[in-house]
């Protein structure tokens, strides 16, 4: 038993964890943010964990235009760290490194790799075989790439995970086999602290995108309807990005806050609005239950891994502005419903934890399974 342990102990100290980013980590994401999750807790527990950010996503330049462009970007963001993620506190023992191409990196004989995104995959099967390869899949990403590189990817001889069941029932359509580990929630970062049934009801929260997919039109209209109908609600947009131009009046914005401002406004918050065409999984949506918000939101298949409706939410479907409207109209005009969605949602948000999720996650690595 002695021998067992130390044994498992020199592994977690001597294994090599890379995670291989499709680019630099300077805006926030749910994506990042989970892998930094990970990687936190992997350096903690003695492992070298490397985050690798690549310059472009090309092995070679376009045009000359565009090649002295991305030489330019090189350089700058390699001189002052500007490709790092300041909006995350990584842990000082993971070594962050900046490179030109993921397809000129050549990762440590016998560390395990992780590709965090179909380009990063396409880099990491090329990679040669004498390091173990791990595809960590969070969304179905047909945005950039086409359906037939998006299921190429997954056919990959490379372990898979996936965050969510509906991307389990993909890869599994591929002939292939990939382990679930939903993504958890760090409840130190968020909880409920003001009172559920105490909320103004008025006080909406909206995480705010300049993704298309993110359906902010679909939200815009939605909330026109709703003002129409109360014209007290308050709707809070958060993001990375600036304020949009003509913002509507009974709109405020609020960019970039931290973990505790965020915190802060989920709980002045009665209700949340996801108004996405598509998720992986729905972070925000999760941070908001947490918090002891009722959420309105679609019923993209990200969301739904915690959305259930009218039991922890309401849905409406896809890029239907009236659906989602008349939800946030019932959770306003309907006090007992309201309080008993955002009491469901915060308790059973509480079944994904992020240090379960990463036990799992060590131990396809430590296991070898």
């Amino acid at each position: 038993m002695e021998a067992k342990l130390v044994s498992y102990l020199f592994l977690q100290k001597m294994q090599k964890i890379v995670f291989l980013m499709p680019h630099d980590g300077i805006v926030s994401s749910g994506g990042y943010k989970v892998v930094y999750e990970y990687a936190n807790r992997f350096a903690k527990d003695g492992f070298s964990v490397s985050i690798v950010y690549p310059n472009t996503k090309r092995s070679h330049s376009v045009t000359l235009k565009s090649k002295l462009r991305d030489v330019a970007r090189y350089v700058v963001r390699y001189i002052n760290k500007g490709y790092q993620s300041r909006w995350f506190s990584l842990d000082k023992r993971i070594r962050l490194k900046w490179v030109w191409s993921l397809d000129n990196y050549s990762p440590e004989v016998g560390s395990s790799v992780f590709a965090t995104a179909i380009e990063t995959a396409f880099s990491l099967n090329k990679y040669s075989d004498d390091i173990s390869k791990f595809y960590f899949i969070q969304g179905y990403e047909n945005w950039f790439f086409s359906d037939q590189q998006v299921l190429e990817s997954y056919r990959f001889p490379m372990k898979k995970i996936v965050i969510a069941k509906w991307l389990q029932e993909i890869v599994s359509s591929c002939g292939e086999q990939a382990t679930l580990i939903p993504n958890g929630f760090d409840f130190n970062s968020f909880s409920c602290v003001n009172p559920i049934a105490e909320r103004d009801k008025y006080n909406i929260i909206c995480m705010y995108h300049v993704d298309k997919l993110k359906g902010m039109d679909v939200a815009f209209r939605a909330f026109d309807r709703v003002y129409e109908r109360f014209p007290r609600i308050n709707v809070i947009f958060f993001s990375v990005y600036e304020c949009p131009p003509d913002l509507p009046k009974y709109c405020v914005f609020v960019k970039q806050p931290d973990i505790k401002s965020l915190k802060s406004l989920y709980n002045k918050s009665a209700i949340y609005v996801g108004p996405s065409n598509i998720e992986g999984w729905g972070l925000t949506v999760g941070e908001a239950m947490q918090c002891g918000c009722a959420v309105a939101c679609t019923d993209n298949k990200g969301y739904l891994e915690m959305a259930h409706n009218e039991k922890t939410a309401l849905t409406s479907s896809v890029g239907d502005a009236e659906g989602l409207a008349n939800n946030i109209i019932h959770l306003i005009e309907n006090d007992g419903l309201r309080i008993r969605i955002a009491k469901n949602g915060e308790s059973f948000i509480h079944n994904f934890d992020i240090d379960e999720s990463y036990n799992s996650f060590k131990s396809i690595i430590t296991k070898g399974s």
